[in-house]
């Protein structure tokens, strides 16, 4: 048991997700859809407040306030997902499912340092904030509030969506460093502040140890899930 807790050290709150999930399909299974979305609308609620709490400790933990603007990639979508539901874009919705929930998934299983402590309310607050992320999208798609029908045109806009937006932002920490000397960290473009306290972003900078270029191994993963997805679709038409 102590091996599954040293390779997903928040186990337990996984175990609390597969509930949670089989509790709420069990509950608005014969719902309307009018109903799921203000079920939606409620947990988009619930991970703002949970992503105000996570951004508490790091304010009290010394973080300047210019490095805690809402520009990773887990933050936009506490803003994207609840406007993706009001507004009903697909551009919105597909930014949400293929970029936020696996990069909320990915947060999760491999957490950075700074979440050791497991029940601390910094953890506590971690996890309800990146667990929804990772749930809301899924749900929508579940309940076919969305469909995320995987294709060659979005493949191509997600890529450049991410290019032109980590690209910019890395510009940003670069100027906000040079000039003012704030590590700003956003979409973790900077490898030496990234890899430290994250294996996989470790990882990824022994393979290119380059800056902003050595987040590019996700893109192939980003094609990979969209492709898993389409086989799972044409499965099901068969």
């Amino acid at each position: 048991m102590d091996y599954i807790y040293t390779i997903f050290p928040l186990f337990n709150y996984y175990l609390l997700t597969v509930i949670f999930v089989m509790v709420s399909y069990s509950l608005y299974k014969n719902k309307s859809s009018d109903s799921k979305v203000r079920y939606l609308y409620i947990l988009c609620i619930i991970n703002f407040l949970a992503y105000l709490w996570n951004l508490y400790y790091f304010f009290i933990y010394g973080s300047h306030i210019l490095t805690l603007l809402p520009l990773q990639l887990c933050n936009i979508a506490v803003f994207l997902i609840p406007a993706s539901l009001i507004l009903k874009k697909t551009i919105l919705m597909d930014f949400a499912f293929y970029l936020c929930l696996p990069g909320a998934l990915a947060a999760i299983l491999i957490p950075s340092n700074d979440y050791a402590i497991v029940y601390s309310g910094m953890t506590i607050s971690y996890y309800i904030f990146h667990g929804l992320i990772f749930l809301i999208p899924l749900m929508m798609a579940h309940w076919k509030l969305y469909d995320p029908q995987p294709s060659v045109k979005k493949a191509i806009r997600l890529t450049v969506m991410v290019l032109l937006l980590g690209g910019t932002l890395h510009l940003f920490n670069v100027f906000m460093y040079q000039t003012f000397r704030i590590p700003a960290n956003y979409f973790f473009t900077i490898k030496d502040w990234s890899a430290p306290t994250n294996p996989a972003f470790a990882l990824f900078a022994k393979w290119i140890p380059y800056d902003f270029f050595y987040l590019l191994p996700a893109l192939p993963i980003l094609y990979l899930y969209m492709l898993i997805l389409f086989g799972i679709s044409r499965t099901k038409k068969t």
